[in-house]
């Protein structure tokens, strides 16, 4: 349908990087919504609370013999230097790890995913058109430097 994630495919053209190695980078631009969810069995009370997310990408159509996911120059983190100030949350801390391969009783061929495991947490909320800050701005800046290199957090 309109605005769904194949429309958004097809009507996008993108280029690609292939290195002399044989190694292509491609970055299709397109957005995605990430869902997180606090660890709590019952709703959280404290909308402050850590939030634990992760997005999961990977093929149910290609096996691992055909589409080899593997994480960029072996960095299995999300890469957060572009991350912007002004966004209401802040990544706290992220686990590595990503690339998984799995094997069915089916099949003997692999299957691979990358999911990116990642904690959010409130940085600041507007009341009366101001911002109100969750985290002094002390944390705050730590945390932007850590994003300038690669993060794993402070858990």
């Amino acid at each position: 349908g309109s605005g769904s994630f194949d429309d958004r495919y097809y009507l996008v053209h993108a280029n690609a990087i292939v290195y002399s190695t044989g190694k292509v980078l491609w970055i299709p631009p397109l957005p995605m919504k990430v869902n997180c969810n606090n660890d709590h069995v019952l709703p959280s009370t404290d909308k402050n609370d850590p939030q634990g997310c992760n997005i999961k990408i990977g093929s149910w159509t290609y096996d691992g013999f055909h589409l080899n996911l593997t994480a960029y120059d072996d960095e299995e983190y999300l890469e957060l230097s572009d991350l912007t100030k002004n966004s209401p949350y802040v990544v706290t801390s992220q686990k590595g790890d990503a690339v998984t391969t799995k094997y069915y009783p089916c099949c003997k061929e692999p299957y691979m995913s990358m999911n990116y495991r990642f904690d959010v947490q409130r940085a600041f909320a507007i009341q009366d058109g101001e911002k109100v800050f969750n985290k002094s701005p002390e944390d705050l800046e730590k945390l932007f430097e850590q994003y300038q290199t690669t993060f794993t957090g402070n858990k």
